[in-house]
């Protein structure tokens, strides 16, 4: 019984030595920003060399972002909890004539550094005013359920 013990102990041990890495988004995408030249290189061409877009910014349509994203779990003993590895983000500015105007990457350290705003918007009517409970009522029956009636 020990030595089955024992035996099961060292393949759990050597099979924790092999670590998981997921990937999310594009791959090497700090040597694709390489072949991106500021002022000659055009929309077109971004899509050729990386790809479409992860996401297009809500503000301006003239600026895009490319993300790429590496987990690692760490060890069975931590049970399955993933560190980020690797996490870059490339910000492509573009010019009205769709040449690339200025191009900018962040990584994992300049992560560390974001400060986040901690202000929060007050609402400005009140539930309990004449135009609130008429609006309510509204929203009650829109969402109430549907008899059906049999004639």
């Amino acid at each position: 019984m020990k030595k089955l013990f024992i035996l099961c102990f060292f393949i759990t041990l050597s099979c924790s030595n092999n670590k998981v890495v997921n990937n999310h988004g594009f791959g090497a995408l700090e040597l694709k920003a390489d072949k991106i030249n500021i002022s000659k290189t055009n929309k077109n061409d971004v899509i050729n060399v990386i790809g479409k877009p992860s996401t297009i910014s809500l503000f301006d349509e003239n600026i895009w972002f490319y993300i790429q994203r590496e987990n690692i779990n760490q060890s069975v003993f931590k049970l399955g909890k993933s560190k980020i590895n690797k996490n870059t983000i490339l910000e492509i500015s573009f010019d009205k004539y769709g040449i690339v105007k200025e191009k900018k990457i962040y990584n994992l350290n300049d992560m560390k550094n974001l400060k986040t705003v901690k202000d929060t918007t007050e609402k400005t009517f009140q539930n309990t005013s004449y135009f609130g409970k008429v609006l309510k009522s509204m929203k009650q029956k829109i969402e109430s359920p549907k008899t059906n009636k049999k004639r």
